[in-house]
């Protein structure tokens, strides 16, 4: 019988600072705050404003080229549509007369809708949304600025930084800190730093990662159920848990779905944007949480957040929408703030209107919620879930997929592909084909695999490209970059294909190696010490590569009536998170007993089979515990 060994190294999996993308996978998108100055009234304007006076060119070279002609200093103004304070920012800021003369007169203005563009919001994302990014002629940077600027003091700003100009005298006036470079090291070692980096975060109270913010952060999550699994560390199941309870503060109790954050140092204020990003995770946790206690509590915050994707985020076609606001814009009219929205009842919100619902639909975004919905399923064996998932994966297919192979951000074809597109959307096919056994899902994820490694690795240094080369890219954006998050979702992914690849442990793939070099290489102290509390996804990758690989297959045929199916699904029940599920036909790997058999495998044994799928869970339990080296798969999750 084969025996899968586990990989080489060892790979933690840890979120960026981006708050989302969780994500990881967590990403999954990156998850970026919409940002505020602490002295800064929260309200919004309380009367309609004339629209800005501000004319924004778009993101292209054209823009850039005119500023170099001119010689103009170039504004871009990077936004998330669903934005509390970039809204007031457009009403307040750039509606200010002094404001818009100056910008009109001296500066190229672009806007860049962070959701359309990875490459951009990955730059400036350490800034929060709006970020406003000032560069000088020749697109070399100048000045950054976080979140929501005062029209008076933004005024005097623009005034100083002309004349600067005008005298010869812009220079740069924040300049980041540069990382030491990355020394090869043992992911080992690597892992103990991020682990201990991580932890700091933790805050026991009130539950989560960080204090100021309370952000549903969902990679650190995971992994603090993987060490209780997988180490033995039961104490962080218990905070696990305690998190996730608390974030059901921020599901909407009405319509579901949970909103982005909470501020005041509490889970009991929030932001009332609803990002998909931050469903997918939420949702993918909840799952989790269901899977390791069987708490229908879980189930209950999991349901909220499925039947909002299902009823308001999908569009006909069964992909997924991006975003919600926070508040309510009419025209005419004064906008009415989440906090005052979000309190009335269902007939009440919709006599007033339905706050704007960004109708893109992203391949990162909706690979993390194809995942989510997977995990839905292996959760509860509710065949709506994969449903979702596979026919939100089919439109991906359709739109998305580009003839070389690899998937575009938005739908139709490009001038450049993105890395966590290709991870995102990797590590969704993947759960497709765990969650059916279809090899064509397989297939497909295998294609994405070689795209990364074919198409995003920078061959000389390690480590993966954030895009593909941008032809328009002038000045500092020339310069592609290896984000410490996106590298995280991507050595993830590349080792979960490996795993499932490598059979036997005597094939090599072409996936193993390059992940490793890229944890290894972006791994270093001062990077991880520079992302805070985001580095949950590159934790986890860590984790991943060094972990025992527990083999389970399930021997039996899939249109067998149901037999097969259910054994797939109780194999998926199984809260193991070193679990390969596969499905194999009778005689392919394991001998034809007449009935469908699950079988398990670590690095030393194999189980007997197992044909009850009520047995499934104590069975596999008893196995793992007693096969796997240095004894315990870590408590129960109770």
């Amino acid at each position: 019988m084969p025996i899968r060994p586990p990989p080489r190294g060892r790979t933690l999996l840890v979120m960026h600072r981006a708050a989302w993308t969780l994500t990881t996978l967590l990403g999954v998108a990156s998850i970026c705050g919409c940002a505020h100055s602490d002295n800064i009234a929260t309200q919004l304007p309380t009367a309609p404003v004339a629209a800005a006076q501000v004319e924004w060119a778009t993101w292209s070279k054209a823009s850039f080229t005119a500023a170099s002609e001119q010689r103009r200093l170039v504004l871009v103004n990077v936004v998330a549509v669903w934005c509390h304070w970039c809204h007031v920012m457009e009403e307040t800021t750039y509606a200010d007369p002094e404001v818009a003369a100056l910008l009109r007169e001296h500066f190229v203005t672009i806007r860049v809708d962070s959701d359309a563009r990875p490459d951009v919001a990955e730059r400036y994302r350490e800034w929060g949304w709006p970020a406003t990014a000032i560069l000088d002629p020749d697109a070399n940077a100048v000045l950054e600025l976080r979140g929501y600027q005062p029209p008076a003091a933004f005024a005097a700003l623009l005034r100083e930084l002309v004349a600067d100009a005008r005298a010869g005298k812009l220079a740069r006036r924040k300049q980041p800190p540069v990382a030491a470079p990355a020394r090869d090291r043992a992911l080992a070692t690597i892992a103990a730093h991020a682990v201990a980096r991580l932890d700091h975060f933790y805050e026991p109270r009130l539950g989560g990662w960080g204090t100021k913010q309370r952000y549903p952060l969902a990679a650190p999550i995971e992994h603090a159920f993987f060490r209780a699994r997988v180490h033995g560390q039961s104490a962080w199941s218990a905070r696990a848990l305690t998190t996730l309870a608390a974030e059901i503060k921020l599901i909407d109790p009405v319509w579901g779905g949970m909103y982005q954050y909470s501020v005041g140092g509490d889970w009991d204020h929030p932001h009332y944007e609803k990002i998909v990003a931050i469903q997918a995770g939420a949702l993918a946790n909840y799952a989790l949480a269901l899977r390791a206690t069987g708490d229908e509590r879980w189930r209950t915050a999991a349901a909220a957040i499925a039947g909002y994707m299902t009823e308001e985020m999908r569009s006909p076609n069964g992909a997924f929408f991006t975003s919600q606001d926070a508040d309510l814009r009419r025209d005419g009219k004064p906008p009415i703030t989440g906090e005052d929205y979000y309190r009335l009842g269902s007939a009440e919100r919709r006599a007033l209107g339905i706050p704007r619902i960004d109708r893109n639909v992203y391949a990162d975004l909706n690979g993390a919620m194809i995942e989510a919905f997977c995990e839905l399923y292996a959760a509860t064996g509710d065949a709506t879930a994969l449903t979702r998932a596979e026919a939100a994966a089919r439109e991906i297919l359709r739109t998305h997929l580009e003839p070389g192979g690899a998937f575009t951000h938005a739908a139709g074809p490009a001038p450049m592909i993105y890395l966590r597109d290709q991870a995102a959307m990797g590590r969704a096919l993947l759960a497709l084909y765990r969650s059916t056994g279809d090899v064509a899902w397989r297939d497909a994820a295998e294609r994405t695999a070689d795209v990364i490694v074919g198409r995003l690795q920078d061959t000389e240094r390690g480590g993966f490209f954030a895009h593909s080369e941008d032809p328009e890219a002038v000045g500092v954006f020339a310069d592609r970059r290896r984000p410490l998050e996106e590298n995280g979702l991507a050595a993830r992914f590349l080792l979960a294909m490996h795993r499932y690849r490598d059979g036997d442990g005597s094939k090599s793939t072409p996936w193993d190696a390059p992940a490793r070099r890229a944890l290894a290489v972006l791994g270093d102290d001062a990077t991880l010490d520079a992302e805070g509390r985001m580095i949950g996804t590159y934790v986890m990758a860590v984790e991943e590569a060094s972990m025992t690989t527990v083999d389970v297959t399930v021997v039996g045929r899939i249109d067998d009536g149901g037999a097969t199916r259910q054994l797939l699904q109780a194999a998926l029940r199984v809260a193991e998170p070193r679990a390969v599920v596969e499905l194999s036909a009778p005689g392919e790997r394991y001998p034809d007993i007449g009935k469908p058999a699950a079988y398990l495998c670590t690095q030393t044994a194999c189980s007997s089979p197992i044909t009850s799928p009520e047995r499934m869970g104590p069975l596999a339990e008893e196995f793992v515990r007693s096969s796997l080296p240095n004894g315990t798969p870590g408590d129960r999750l109770q």
